[in-house]
């Protein structure tokens, strides 16, 4: 797909010396790249494509964050999120495969109400997270219901 790979994180559970899931976060290549580009992410278990490379923030003419992403997950690591700066960008939950925010800036009340749901279990383990995607989601829902 030409895109390039910025950051990686493993997680789950280990098996001679290797972590079950991957995941991998790429922006576009420069050859492919006209602002505003996008980011992507992907999930590997045991090295096979569990999530296809998937967009889930744009980006402007940095091509790159500025910042590293870091990568949170729940104690049981069924619910891991990206963030920047300690602002949430993606959260994915591997049982049920939801991804937030999906499809890319695409978000429904029932979406909106589950990565409510899945924010919260995040936050017991980094209580100090942030999510201003999902206040400005809620803000552009609320404003479709009064027209």
């Amino acid at each position: 797909m030409g895109h390039e790979q910025i950051a990686s994180f493993s997680f789950g559970p280990i098996y001679k010396n290797e972590a079950a899931f991957k995941l991998n976060v790429y922006a576009e290549s420069e050859t492919h790249y006209e602002p505003p580009g996008y980011i992507y992410f992907e999930i590997k278990w045991w090295g096979k494509t569990k999530i296809p490379q998937r967009r889930f923030m744009g980006i402007g003419v940095e091509r790159k964050p500025k910042q590293n992403f870091t990568l949170v997950t729940t104690k049981d690591d069924e619910i891991v999120a990206l963030l920047l700066n300690n602002e949430v960008q993606m959260i994915h939950e591997l049982s049920s495969g939801f991804t937030w925010p999906g499809p890319y800036t695409n978000v429904t009340e029932p979406q909106w109400q589950m990565a409510e749901l899945l924010l919260q279990k995040l936050r017991a383990t980094k209580p100090d997270i942030r999510c201003p995607r999902q206040e400005d989601y809620r803000k552009e829902l609320d404003r479709e219901l009064k027209q």
